[in-house]
């Protein structure tokens, strides 16, 4: 009797193994935890195996191992055709089953690869995020200067000093056409790989704000220091269609800021606003200041500065726009700000984006984020107008006194100071190599990040005459994003290499 129980509970045990592991796992969260489940449903019926062996042994005790042995042996040379059958299943089946577990896994790897190589798929703020590189995907900048395309707006007085913002493979850019009667601005799709013009939108008044898109809409706001009535505009980014528009009663320069599903932008005169993005109603707003960069947004707090009147930076509740610190400074704010830890970099400075001042003066200052407390501050010749870029512990950015600056950023001290030779408006683009930026000649820089030598320029003027760059460079894909006058530009490096 024994005999046979033995032989029949390895067949069961056997089975009970087989059709286990060739049974795909299932999971909470599929694409993350199934191959990592599927494993474990490898590793369950194993267990299970080795269990059931040590009950049967525990059971038939009385017989020794050996007896055990030659009872299955026994069972295996009486039932061939039956075993056999079981073998084959059993080695299908296990096949079969790995498949499935490796298939996943090896999906999972390939797609989370890729999903890391391609430009992210939202750019919630000036220069992409908090850190203002310019750059959010995994992939290098160009290390050359080669002109992969050109894109030239039809029409008279086209000017693209709006910087672009791009997400996975389409560039968004805004833009001013116009004539000696009238002017409007015209929101651009453009295919980021070949240039191609996707669609585009176009609005009363002239744009010179930065594109944020993010879950498929595009928030970009109109007007230039002399506009008022102007509106922040939510389009969809597939079609361009108008979702829902906010006015305002002065000019919306800056980039907005999405977080959270909350809109946080400045209005000019109007002060800075924070909007519903789902709808575009009002939340909270803060008047009486006049704000024309773009705000940070970061642990429940809203961070800008203003450009005329008593100059101050100000901290306020990110939800109910309530004042929760505010500094005077001695020179106006028109660097973006960024964070890091617990310090938040702006910059400062007289003048403007087409002049200096007579008297020109610059600053770069560092704050507590919590209490306004200035922790450094480095001097420069003239006026700080750029995003303050953060990378691996140092700001980055550019100033009208034809420099681009890198600085320690615990401390200010200057690591390295990079001379273009012209003013310098456009905000850096960063990467991990490189920092690349326009100047007011028309040539765009990439310098190493290392030491600031530059290491190759493009002219655009081989393009077209004259040019100045005010838009700022994004990089994405591989290759460097940027406008100037009519024409966008994409730069990368040549084939070969």
């Amino acid at each position: 009797m024994i005999k046979s129980r033995a032989g029949y509970i390895f067949v069961l045990t056997f089975l009970f193994f087989t059709f286990s592991i060739a049974t795909p796992a299932f999971a909470v969260i599929p694409q993350l935890i199934g191959p990592l489940s599927a494993l474990a449903g490898i590793i369950v019926p194993i267990l299970g195996f080795i269990g059931i062996a040590l009950v049967t042994s525990f059971v038939f005790a009385r017989d020794t191992f050996k007896m055990v042995a030659y009872s299955i042996g026994r069972f295996v040379s009486r039932h061939k055709v039956v075993v056999w059958t079981v073998v084959i299943v059993a080695v299908v089946s296990i096949g079969f089953g790995i498949y499935q577990t490796i298939k996943p896994i090896g999906a999972l790897i390939k797609t989370t690869k890729a999903a890391g190589q391609r430009a992210s798929s939202s750019w919630s703020t000036f220069r992409g995020t908090i850190a203002r590189t310019g750059h959010l995907d995994n992939l290098p900048g160009p290390t050359s200067g080669e002109l992969i395309w050109t894109f030239k707006a039809k029409g008279s007085a086209v000017d693209f000093a709006s910087s672009p913002s791009v997400v996975g493979e389409r560039l968004y850019v805004g833009s001013t056409q116009g004539s000696i009667f009238s002017s409007n601005g015209i929101v651009y799709c453009i295919d980021a790989s070949t240039g191609t013009e996707l669609w585009r939108y176009t609005a009363p008044i002239p744009i010179f704000s930065a594109p944020s898109v993010v879950g498929g809409r595009v928030y970009v706001g109109e007007g230039f220091h002399q506009d008022s009535g102007c509106h922040l505009r939510c389009l969809d980014a597939n079609s361009g269609e108008v979702i829902w528009t906010f006015p305002t009663a002065s000019h919306t320069e800056s980039g907005p800021t999405v977080s959270q599903g909350k809109v946080y932008f400045s209005a000019g005169e109007d002060g800075v606003y924070c909007v519903d993005a789902l709808e575009g109603q009002e939340l909270w707003h803060y008047p009486s200041v006049h704000v024309d960069i773009s705000p940070l947004v970061w642990q429940g707090k809203a961070y800008f500065g203003n450009g005329y009147g008593v100059f101050r930076i100000v901290a306020v509740n990110a939800n109910t726009g309530k004042e929760i610190w505010a500094k005077q400074v001695d020179y106006p704010v028109w660097g973006s700000p960024t964070i890091h830890e617990d310090m938040v970099f702006f910059g400062l400075g007289n003048g403007n984006f087409l002049e200096s001042d007579e008297n020109p003066k610059g600053r770069v200052i560092a704050v507590n984020a919590d209490t306004g407390e200035q922790v450094w501050m480095y001097e420069l010749a003239d006026a700080v107008l750029t995003a303050i870029a953060f990378h691996k512990g140092f700001v980055y950015f550019g100033s009208r006194d034809g420099h681009v600056y890198a600085l320690k950023a615990d401390d200010g001290q200057l690591h390295w100071k990079s001379s273009i030779g012209n003013p310098v408006v456009s905000s850096p683009a960063v990467t991990e190599e490189m920092v690349y930026v326009g100047a007011n000649n028309g040539g765009i820089y990439g310098i190493d990040i290392s030491n600031g030598d530059v290491k190759w320029w493009f002219d655009t003027h081989k393009i077209a005459g004259g040019l100045q760059i005010y838009s700022s460079p994004a990089i994405a894909n591989g290759k460097l994003y940027v406008g100037a006058d009519r024409y966008i530009f994409c730069l990368g490096d040549a084939p070969n290499k």
